[in-house]
């Protein structure tokens, strides 16, 4: 593997990331970009869960890129509680588009925890991803994502059994409301934090990008 510091820009201000590659790269790599858990609970780009899917995305023959939110890291700005974090994650699709090797039409988006709620509250952000994966979401986030309404975007949904801050035992339901209902995988060992079961968890997202993304 290859990984490569970053910035990139939007909304006028910088932001840190990391780019992971194949070491034996092709040319017509999917491009996958990682949205990290609530800053204000310690989450950034270098999380367990983030950097497990990082090198099982990587694994699978993807261009990753993970970063870091407004006012996290060396990332500028502060903390919006989720209202403005969408503009950094479409300049961070923009950016792994147009990173070497890269075939853009192969673009995924994944995210953990707030990381979701970033995904499934905007629409654009949505339509840019040909596929999606979310990794322990609110139940109030699926509830009320626009997603719910799309017939075609292919979802990876993973949560854990003892995840009580996702209320896990109640997604099942949601997703059924989705006009096209997402892939799911609930493992009963695992609670929000993934803490010692980051390997099982990343090969399934890993797994589904990789076929989506073919």
């Amino acid at each position: 593997m290859r990984q490569s510091a970053v910035m990139f820009k939007a909304a006028g201000l910088s932001f840190e990331g990391v780019v992971g590659t194949p070491n034996d790269a092709p040319r017509d790599m999917p491009g996958v970009v990682i949205c990290h858990p609530h800053p204000l609970a310690g989450g950034n780009m270098d999380n367990n869960v983030v950097l497990g899917v990082f090198f099982a995305l990587v694994e699978e023959g993807c261009a990753v890129l993970r970063f870091n939110f407004r006012g996290v890291g060396n990332s500028q700005g502060e903390h919006t509680k989720g209202e403005c974090e969408h503009q950094e994650a479409l300049a961070a699709l923009d950016f792994i588009k147009s990173w070497p090797g890269v075939d853009g039409r192969r673009l995924g988006l994944v995210g953990y925890s707030f990381g979701t709620r970033v995904i499934l509250g905007n629409s654009e952000l949505q339509k840019r991803a040909r596929a999606i994966a979310l990794v322990s979401p609110s139940l109030e986030a699926l509830e009320g994502s626009p997603l719910k309404q799309d017939r075609q975007k292919p979802m990876f949904v993973i949560t854990g059994g003892r995840d009580k801050l996702a209320q896990s035992g109640q997604w099942p339901g949601v997703l059924d409301t989705f006009a096209c209902k997402p892939e799911s995988h609930l493992d009963p060992r695992a609670d929000h934090f993934w803490v010692g079961l980051e390997m099982s968890m990343s090969e399934k997202v890993g797994q589904f990008m990789a076929q989506q993304l073919r």
